[in-house]
């Protein structure tokens, strides 16, 4: 009987233990939206008339210190390396290290204060984004 009791118990513990904990234990990282866009630049449009829907798509979050010391070296290669998220419905919510980062879609290269995020310990950060493809010049 002992042993059942123990088989049992030893079971509960592997099923919690498993378990992946939720985005609301998070104490660092980033919790936001994402907004993309895309069209025709040629005239420039006012931005007010750009369309925007929830972003579908994988978002990278570039250490801005290695990219500005980046020089002639490969961007694409750092992107690669960087730590990277698949965000759905424009949701955005994931643990990161301390740091600062500038946010990047798949396809539209923005350097900007509007995309760069500061990460700091024990900190969640809010940030919501909107990034435009230009299609035309």
């Amino acid at each position: 009987m002992n042993k059942k009791i123990v088989f049992q118990i030893s079971i509960c513990l592997l099923i919690i233990c498993g378990c992946d904990k939720d985005d609301i234990t998070m104490t660092t990282g980033i919790i936001g939206t994402v907004e993309y866009g895309q069209g025709d630049c040629m005239p420039s449009p006012d931005p007010k008339y750009r369309v925007y829907s929830a972003y579908n798509g994988r978002i990278f979050f570039i250490v801005k210190e290695k990219l500005e010391n980046l020089g002639d070296g490969d961007y694409d290669k750092l992107k690669s390396s960087s730590i990277n998220m698949k965000v759905k419905n424009g949701n955005l919510s994931t643990k990161l290290p301390v740091g600062t980062y500038l946010v990047e879609p798949e396809d539209v290269y923005v350097y900007s204060t509007k995309n760069t995020i500061v990460i700091k310990t024990n900190e969640v950060t809010y940030a919501d984004f909107k990034f435009f493809k230009c299609t035309s010049y």
